[in-house]
């Protein structure tokens, strides 16, 4: 039976795998905010991330249209790789 942690574990990487498809998309550019809910759903499903709720997609397809990568959470930030954002965003930590 999995421990605590180890289901703390598959959760961050789970994280991180949705945060790296993020990242890729705002690198890639280019897309409009339809075009890049398609892109962000089967890049999940091709990953095996489940679906995600319409509203999280368009959140985080504006984002991404816009060219500022939604973060997922801290600890995918920390993980990988996400690029700086396209616009002004002010920084601040909500606990």
């Amino acid at each position: 039976m999995p421990t605590e942690r180890d289901l703390e574990e598959v959760a961050r990487s789970r994280e991180a795998r949705l945060q790296t498809i993020i990242n890729d998309l705002v690198r890639e550019g280019g897309r409009s905010q339809p075009e890049v809910v398609e892109a962000l759903t089967r890049a999940i499903e091709a990953e095996g991330l489940g679906s995600r709720p319409e509203p999280w997609l368009d959140a985080v397809a504006d984002e991404i249209a816009q060219g500022n990568a939604y973060i997922v959470s801290a600890h995918a930030a920390e993980v990988t790789d996400v690029p700086r954002p396209s616009t002004d965003v002010p920084s601040e930590t909500i606990d």
